[in-house]
């Protein structure tokens, strides 16, 4: 694959989601509303949720396109199978996301709250049913971006974990996109000590129009006027996981699930929105561009 066709890649990356935005935003918005698909927010207000369905288009209809011109360019079997489960996971991910965003159900809430809600009530959550739905997205995944029984049962983890981990954080307006792009400025860090050059740039090339329309949507977030609701946490987290998975070492990638399972659990007792209201630059932080 020449030098050409991977600059016409990264102008596509960069330019589509900049043209898909606004026509995006808005029928996703009208869709959204005709649902009735609103949560108050952490103010009380009705707000529209699931918005993280204009970052899912917006990546899939990008990703779509840059695959078909790295296929006429010839371009190496494992580049075209990242795009492809890239895409295919976080729009997996997303449907989960959306059908607990459509039921509505905020009074259940955590791995607590589900597991509760089925053993002392025989109740299946949405929740419930998203967290199986995305474990079972999780391992399919998996099997193809990792080789033995160690490191696929880490890849599987952070792939499980990590839309959970965006959406303890999506309270407030903002946050979640703030803490996707923290996390993934640290994937990128650490892809310079283990991945491989091919399987690097693979990443990063389908990796890029999410970037760019997380750039795009903040301003909406941030200003409160729609939520990234489950549909848009899980997305992120998605996204997060599977380059973690891809582009650092195994021995990185396991202490990042060890990390991703102690804030878990510590989500299950203490409210990180408190936390962040007592540290006055944690609040600053949190509240730039509101």
């Amino acid at each position: 694959m020449d030098t050409h066709t991977i600059i016409q890649a990264l102008l596509i990356a960069l330019g589509l989601p900049l043209v898909l935005q606004r026509p995006l935003f808005c029928f996703c918005s009208r869709l959204i509303a005709k649902k009735g698909m609103s949560r108050p927010n952490y103010r009380g207000e009705q707000v529209l949720t699931a918005g993280g369905l204009v970052l899912v288009a917006s990546m899939a209809v990008t990703v779509l396109v840059e695959l078909l011109l790295l296929a006429r360019a010839n371009a190496p079997r494992e580049l075209l199978q990242h795009g492809l489960l890239l895409v295919c996971g976080m729009a997996a991910m997303a449907c989960w996301g959306w059908m607990d965003d459509k039921a509505g159900d905020a009074m259940t809430k955590g791995f607590r709250g589900h597991f509760a809600a089925l053993l002392r009530e025989g109740r299946v959550t949405s929740g419930m049913c998203k967290l199986f739905g995305g474990g079972m997205t999780a391992v399919g995944v998996s099997l193809f971006v990792s080789v033995g029984f160690w490191p696929w049962l880490v890849a599987c983890g952070l792939l499980a974990l990590s839309p959970n981990i965006l959406n303890l954080f999506d309270l407030r307006p903002g946050r979640a996109i703030k803490v996707f792009w923290l996390l993934i400025s640290l994937a990128a860090a650490l892809s310079a000590f283990g991945a491989k050059a091919g399987q690097s740039l693979a990443v990063w090339l389908f990796l890029l129009p999410l970037l760019v329309a997380t750039v795009l949507f903040f301003p909406h977030d941030a200003g409160g006027r729609i939520m990234l609701g489950d549909t848009g946490a899980n997305t992120l987290g998605f996204a997060i996981g599977y380059t973690y998975v891809t582009v650092a070492p195994i021995s990185w990638q396991a202490a990042i699930l060890c990390g991703f399972v102690a804030i878990q659990v510590a989500a299950e007792f203490v409210s990180f929105s408190q936390i962040i209201e007592k540290k006055a630059w944690l609040r600053r932080l949190d509240e730039w561009g509101r």
